[in-house]
């Protein structure tokens, strides 16, 4: 066997099954939430893409908003899901659109969260001064202390979209394809005249 009859192994995008993974594991993990502490107790309520908050001690005057983050984190979820499936299944082929698919979500997603949870917070205070300030920050009451914001999903999801732009980059150096045009015009003709 000559080196140009070499056996072509297939090449797994190792980085971007990794950030399938992650993307998949941020799925399970909380998303957003609040951390309040004072008089010797605290309250951590967080809450994952598929189970939003239940209750609506957190929006204090209205009644809009935290089913709107419900229901919209679900859609959010689903997105995640799409963006990990994509991403696996980039890593497997010689086609780059499942990973650039993929970056593109992980990048739409959680900016659409972002605007999500700061309409829901922005909208739950109707004005009130004592209230959530944006999506995250962290306020000081009458010896409360009260801190929100994302959490480790949503930070886990980001380097799960970091990873497949790096995957990217790997699946164009390593896993190099020859453009149908090229190849039939390298192919040795047989002419008998």
């Amino acid at each position: 066997m000559s080196k140009r009859d070499s056996v072509n192994f297939p090449r797994i995008n190792l980085i971007s099954l990794l950030a399938g993974a992650l993307a998949l594991a941020s799925l399970f993990l909380p998303w957003w939430g609040l951390d309040a502490s004072g008089f010797g107790s605290s309250v951590s309520p967080r809450w994952t893409l598929w189970n939003g908050p239940s209750m609506d001690s957190i929006f204090r005057s209205s009644t809009q908003p935290y089913p709107t983050l419900t229901s919209a984190s679900a859609i959010i979820g689903a997105l995640v899901v799409i963006s990990a499936l994509l991403s696996l299944a980039g890593s497997f082929t010689r086609n780059i659109r499942p990973l650039i698919g993929s970056f593109i979500l992980s990048v739409l997603t959680p900016i659409a969260y972002l605007g999500i949870v700061s309409y829901a917070v922005t909208n739950s205070c109707n004005g009130q001064s004592n209230c959530l300030s944006g999506p995250f920050g962290t306020e000081t009451v009458f010896g409360i202390t009260l801190n929100w914001g994302f959490q480790i999903g949503f930070y886990l999801y980001v380097v799960a979209g970091t990873l497949t732009l790096v995957g990217l980059g790997f699946h164009r150096i390593f896993h190099k394809t020859i453009p149908t045009t090229r190849k039939s015009s390298t192919q040795p003709s047989t002419s008998t005249s």
